[in-house]
C-alpha cells in the first residue's frame, strides 16, 4: 500500500485537531510549539504521462517497488497553529489538577 507524504501530513493534522477538540474544557492543556516528523520515503520517478516524481511514505519494513526509486529519510519540523494563527492546545492525558 502506498501512502503519499501529503496524505501522511493530512492525517497528522487530523490527529492534532482531534487532540484540540478533546482538550476543550480540560483544566490542563498542552501547547504544541512544533512537531518533528521523521519518515522514510521512497522517491519514485515514472515515465507514464503525468507521472513525474512522487514521495511515498514507507511502512515499517516496507520497500519501494516498481519504476526507478530511491529511499530517503525526511525530517520535517512543523509549527502547529489554528486557522486564525492561534496556538494549538491539547489536553493532558494524566488528569493533572492545578492548585492555586
Amino acid at each position: 500500500m502506498e501512502i503519499g507524504l501529503a496524505e501522511t501530513i493530512k492525517a497528522l493534522r487530523g490527529e492534532l485537531a482531534q487532540a484540540m477538540a478533546d482538550a476543550e474544557g480540560q483544566p490542563v492543556r498542552l501547547r504544541v510549539q512544533s512537531v518533528k516528523l521523521d519518515v522514510q520515503v521512497a522517491v519514485t520517478a515514472s515515465a507514464e504521462a503525468q507521472g513525474g516524481v512522487k514521495f511515498w511514505v514507507l511502512s515499517a519494513g516496507g520497500k519501494a517497488t516498481g519504476g526507478v526509486s530511491a529511499t530517503h529519510t525526511v525530517s520535517l519540523e512543523l509549527s502547529a497553529e489554528t486557522a486564525n494563527g492561534g496556538s494549538v492546545l491539547t489536553a493532558s492525558g494524566r488528569g493533572a489538577v492545578l492548585e492555586d
